[in-house]
């Protein structure tokens, strides 16, 4: 942000100081172009009076003069004066003044004021353009010492600055310079503009791939431990198992024929898978058979007891659901619910409830 800020404030700057230098180089060739446009007005008045003035009626003599004013100044009077009745208007001398001009490629709008015979005559209808125009040197013909007599001829000028800007090279000159610095900076900074959008995406690029590689990092080390939670789980439940099994008594005659791999479910409560044979307190003995069986299975091996209409479907009565439960799903849901609790009414700490929404939960007591 602050280099943005230096490149504005260094734009702005380089815009006043090469604003301020055209401004000057603009004055310089507005000076010289009225100079270079007052002796076009000075060849312009020999012009004039070459075409209005066809001869010469005689000469002045200086040694006649009752004054200082020289004779060739009253000559010049007297011919102003014969020009003045010739044309009052001063049209032609205008019209001869433009013209020049434009010979000499200076387009510019002109205007003449004369005063002759205490009358002041205006090339222009126009008053406001002798306020705006610029004047050119004063021209005062004199025949004696009454100022009141005295001929003045002045021209106004008015250049446009497109005028003013094709004659300056100075102008031209500036206005490349300028706009090759203000390029040059603005190029410069979009630059490194771009070479540090670059950086700073580089930078973000890496520390994504940073960020990423510590969550990978975090994400593998709590899968570990929860690999090793769950060995040390199953580690834990098989030697509760085996302690389980060694201390596990053998039931009554009921079932001493077989040999069979008791499982303790409580207290004085044991199953075996194989047989599907359940001993409460060696004085009852169940024998699940079928989706009984697999259902009582599924209940004891999953955690809380717990199972889902779904998985009852799917694992004990093998029903397909791709279509979602239908009602005669859970019908058959809960026909084998009902049979199974019949199996299990002589078991007292054995409770099969229903879990709302959900499916059914076997709670087993320890009394």
């Amino acid at each position: 942000m602050r280099q943005k800020i230096g490149v504005i404030l260094s734009c702005v700057g380089l815009t006043f100081l090469f604003g301020w230098w055209l401004w000057s180089a603009f004055h310089i060739q507005l000076n010289k172009l009225c100079s270079e446009s007052s002796l076009v007005f000075a060849d312009v008045l020999q012009r004039e009076k070459t075409l209005q003035i066809e001869r010469e009626f005689g000469n002045y003599n200086p040694k006649s003069s009752p004054n200082e004013i020289s004779g060739a100044e009253k000559a010049e009077w007297c011919d102003q004066d014969f020009l003045f009745y010739r044309d009052s208007t001063r049209t032609l001398l205008d019209s001869l003044f433009r013209t020049t001009l434009l010979d000499r490629k200076i387009q510019a709008n002109t205007a003449i004021r004369c005063v002759w015979n205490g009358r002041v005559i205006n090339t222009s209808s126009d008053s406001t353009f002798y306020k705006e125009a610029l004047p050119l040197r004063l021209l005062i013909y004199r025949i004696d010492e009454n100022p009141d007599r005295n001929i003045t001829l002045q021209a106004y000028i008015k250049l446009p600055f497109e005028t003013v800007w094709r004659h300056s090279y100075l102008m031209w000159m500036i206005s490349g310079l300028g706009l090759l610095l203000l390029g040059a900076i603005i190029g410069g900074y979009c630059f490194w503009h771009r070479k540090m959008h670059k950086i700073t995406e580089q930078e973000l690029l890496l520390q994504q791939q940073e960020q990423e590689r510590l969550v990978l990092n975090q994400q593998q080390e709590q899968r570990r431990l929860e690999l090793q939670r769950q060995q040390e789980k199953l580690q834990q439940q098989e030697q509760e198992l085996l302690e389980k099994e060694k201390r596990l008594p053998i039931p009554e005659p009921l079932i001493q024929d077989k040999t069979i791999k008791w499982v303790e479910l409580s207290k004085d409560l044991f199953f075996n898978e194989e047989h599907g044979d359940l001993c409460y307190r060696n004085d009852v003995n169940i024998c699940l058979t079928e989706n009984s069986l697999r259902l009582f299975c599924s209940f004891i091996k999953v955690e809380q007891h717990k199972l889902t209409y779904e998985s009852i479907c799917i694992d004990v009565l093998s029903r397909s659901i791709k279509n979602g439960l239908s009602k005669t799903d859970r019908d058959a849901v809960a026909n084998a619910i009902r049979h199974l609790r019949i199996h299990l009414k002589q078991i007292p700490v054995i409770e099969i409830e229903p879990l709302r929404g959900i499916g059914y939960q076997m709670i087993i007591l320890n009394p």
